[in-house]
């Protein structure tokens, strides 16, 4: 089967999402993500090739904000990749893949879009609870805003949008509740199987009376069923009434 073409950016930035292979970890120590950081800095240096707005590691993937340069993103991931997982299988003494199916991306066109996608990446660690403001998390590029020390991450894309400091750290630090590209699983669910699936699993009549729960009981039945393989919020939040930023937040 031949693979759907990407959507190209009239821009040329990029929002692109990396994920390891069964949901395994891409990082186990600080050595694995400081050599990624080397990678992705090693090609940007390269002439010049991308620019490099915004980043988030995590554990088991990784969130970029990309604008191409003299080389299309296809290569300049496949040139990172490559590298990075020649020198983690030599570490960790493995064969094969380390990333799952190809990257996935989204275009940005226009500098809200932009804004809003550098917010939502950077709130990552928030969302997953490692981090109680997306300033003290060390593998992200926000902390690159607070400070003038050079980085090879293009963090003046950003301040030529929004100059004032005090006005950018207050954006990024707000709650983002728009939707922005989430790695799909290679498992497709239908609504109606999704639905199937809690009914069964747990032991949910009325799929839509979750949202007329309390609180806490409705988030706790939100959190089991992020859990199924191949759901996403944004289907959860369809076929369940749930607003969908109740959903990406939990608390």
């Amino acid at each position: 089967m031949a693979r759907t073409a990407r959507k190209k950016s009239v821009s040329g930035y990029y929002h692109i999402v990396l994920r390891g292979i069964n949901k395994q970890n891409i990082f186990y120590d600080d050595e694995d993500k400081q050599v990624f950081l080397s990678r992705l800095k090693i090609i940007k240096e390269e002439r010049k090739k991308y620019k490099l707005i915004g980043f988030c590691l995590m554990t088991n993937h990784v969130h970029l904000l990309i604008k191409e340069g003299n080389l299309s993103i296809g290569i300049i991931m496949r040139r990172v990749l490559s590298s990075y997982v020649f020198w983690y299988n030599s570490k960790y003494e493995r064969i094969g893949n380390l990333f799952q199916d190809r990257f996935r991306s989204e275009p940005i066109n226009d500098d809200k879009y932009l804004l809003s996608c550098l917010r939502y990446i950077l709130q990552n660690p928030l969302k997953a609870k490692m981090s109680k403001t997306i300033w003290e998390y060390k593998w992200s590029s926000a902390s690159l805003f607070l400070t003038q020390k050079d980085s090879f991450v293009n963090k003046e894309v950003i301040e030529k949008i929004i100059p004032n400091k005090t006005d950018l750290i207050n954006f990024l630090e707000t709650k983002e509740y728009e939707a922005f590209l989430e790695w799909e699983s290679t498992i497709k669910l239908t609504d109606e199987k999704l639905k199937e699936k809690i009914i069964n699993k747990l032991k949910i009549d009325n799929v839509y009376g979750i949202m007329k729960k309390e609180k806490a009981e409705r988030d706790e039945i939100l959190k089991k069923i992020m859990n199924i393989e191949g759901v996403t919020a944004l289907q959860v939040s369809r076929i369940t009434g749930v607003p969908y930023h109740f959903i990406r937040y939990l608390e």
